[in-house]
């Protein structure tokens, strides 16, 4: 049996006769599990366990069912994915056509002025047209309203009303980082791409937080029916934060959330002082004392997405010809100083990189700081990091640098990769196999949720097959094992989160966040991974879900 001794703490739940998938090296599988005071107490055979029975304990036999570590999306942007689940869902649309009535048909049922939006998760390929709807197109149905398609995190369509509103006016220029799409007589087509989608979601209004706490308990019972049991949600205001730490006030929360500050230090010296003066303030603070709301690191944005991200070579196709190659979020005169005094600071800062010159810029700016306050150990993070070249690889291990990576993005987005960069670069897009053999350090898995599915067993399919929703195989040759991508979606997130004496196995001393399934991910063909049922879902030894 693993651990020492007998436990000091009484059993209350017993699991035997299961398929334990235990994620620990030192004993990698078992057939029953000892859970007391929200922990692992035992692990091993059922004769082991079995003798930690007692009156006041639950015995549950799994009957040869798979048990495994709760799954740790390392990159899910879950309030924002709750908010999106009552949004206007796009995913089933098949034409710009489908996209105008179900805008339209919200419109017409909501409080008179009210924005109206669309979930993030859908993507202009999967229509008929393969292109954005207009502005116009949305006019047409807005019913007095402001309407706003989302997709993805870079992207927006806004109706005129929503223009209007936000003060982007005709002649309006290109900010740092951004582009307002034109068609060909000039005029806005309604679409804004990266800086240039900010400048109108900063003029929206925000929910009140009541509306943000509904959103987390609707989509923490959402995934705890994937088997998702820690996040780490990255990106969000102060106020966003405060929604996850006062959310025990009004509901039980039910899953663990590490949560990153979004700063951006932009482009000139006004943007950067900005950055620097909230970076030092009070409000931006670490907390790691919340095992619902952990306050942990930084997160930068230096490129886009799809459209958006930074390359060395030119896009195949480019939605702003001036910007060849993409246009990064970020002076790297600004990224530097800033990532300099995040370092001085000693805090955990994780880079959105996509493109390869996006990375380049993020191996600079992680040296700078490197120069003056050592971040080895620290756990820099290269986010995403899409489209890595065998150049990166010395530098971000002399920094001790990790990856978290998406395979979900690959599967939703290749269409939109082949159009905008072309079938190559696409191949090579979230190498896979790559991370496994070039990093020094575990590599976390995750989603990007909600502009990709959250699902944790889609995500580790995907890794295991390329497939993907649109486009077939992409990049067969960086497809990883089974287990592999099991650790990525366990151990590896729990270590993107210093997390790993806590998570990620099923080992004696850390939390019970365990999850159920019909089937062994590791013995069933790699293309049945995603038929796979999650059945039953414990949160430090509580059970949150049971199908």
């Amino acid at each position: 049996m693993c651990g020492v001794g007998r436990p000091t703490v009484a059993a209350d739940l017993i699991v035997l006769n299961a398929n334990v998938l235990t994620m620990d090296p030192s004993r990698s599988r078992a057939e029953a599990v000892a859970i007391g005071g929200g922990r692992v107490l035992a692990v091993g055979s059922n004769d082991d366990v079995r003798g930690l029975v007692n009156p006041g304990a639950v015995v549950r036999d799994l009957a040869g069912q798979t048990l495994l570590p709760g799954f740790y999306d390392s990159h899910n942007h879950m309030l924002l994915t709750g908010l999106n689940q009552a949004a206007v869902d796009l995913s089933h649309a098949r034409s710009v056509a489908d996209v105008v009535r179900v805008m339209g048909e919200r419109a017409a049922g909501a409080p008179p002025g009210q924005w109206v939006l669309s979930s993030a998760r859908w993507h202009e390929s999967q229509l008929a047209e393969g292109r954005f709807p207009l502005r116009e197109e949305l006019d047409r149905v807005s019913a007095g309203h402001p309407l706003l398609l989302q997709r993805g995190g870079h992207n927006v369509v806004a109706s005129s009303q929503a223009l209007e509103l936000a003060g982007i006016e005709p002649d309006v220029s290109n900010p740092p980082g951004g582009t307002f799409v034109r068609a060909p007589d000039g005029s806005l087509t309604g679409h804004a791409i990266g800086a240039a989608a900010q400048l109108i979601r900063a003029r929206m209004p925000s929910p009140p937080e009541r509306v943000l706490h509904e959103a987390l308990l609707r989509v923490e019972r959402a995934y705890n029916a994937a088997g998702i049991t820690s996040v780490i949600d990255p990106g969000l205001s102060p106020r966003e934060i405060g929604a996850y730490r006062s959310l025990s006030a009004v509901g039980q929360p039910t899953v663990h959330a590490s949560l990153m500050w979004r700063l951006n230090p932009g482009f000139g010296a006004e943007a950067l002082e900005s950055a620097l003066a909230e970076l030092r303030s009070a409000q931006i603070h670490r907390d790691l004392d919340d095992p619902w709301a952990r306050t942990l690191a930084i997160k930068l944005g230096v490129d886009g997405g799809v459209e958006a991200g930074y390359y060395r070579e030119p896009y195949l196709f480019a939605d702003d010809p001036a910007s060849p190659r993409g246009k990064p979020s970020m002076s790297q005169e600004n990224f530097d100083a800033f990532c300099v005094e995040a370092a001085r600071l000693g805090w955990q800062v994780g880079a959105h990189c996509v493109g390869d010159a996006a990375i380049d810029a993020t191996l600079s700016a992680f040296e700078a700081a490197d120069q003056v306050a050592p971040v080895a150990g620290l756990r820099w993070t290269l986010i995403h990091m899409m489209l890595a070249r065998e150049d990166h690889w010395a530098r971000a291990n002399r920094l001790g640098l990790i990856v978290t990576a998406q395979q979900p993005l690959l599967f939703t987005l290749a269409d939109g990769f082949l159009k905008y960069i072309g079938p190559d670069r696409t191949r090579d897009i979230e190498p896979l196999r790559m991370y496994l053999a070039r990093s020094e350090q575990p590599v976390g898995g995750g989603s990007d949720s909600p502009v990709t599915p959250y699902e944790p067993l889609l995500g580790i399919w995907s890794s295991v097959t390329r497939q993907t929703h649109l486009a077939g195989v992409q990049g067969h040759e960086w497809r990883i094992s089974t287990e592999e991508a099991l650790r990525m979606y366990t151990l590896g997130s729990a270590y993107a989160a210093f997390e790993e004496d806590q998570k990620g196995s099923i080992t004696p001393g850390k939390r019970a966040d365990m999850v159920v399934l019909d089937a062994d991910p590791c013995a069933v063909e790699p293309e049945a991974i995603r038929e796979i049922r999650v059945l039953l879902t414990l949160v430090d030894g509580r059970q949150v879900f049971e199908a």
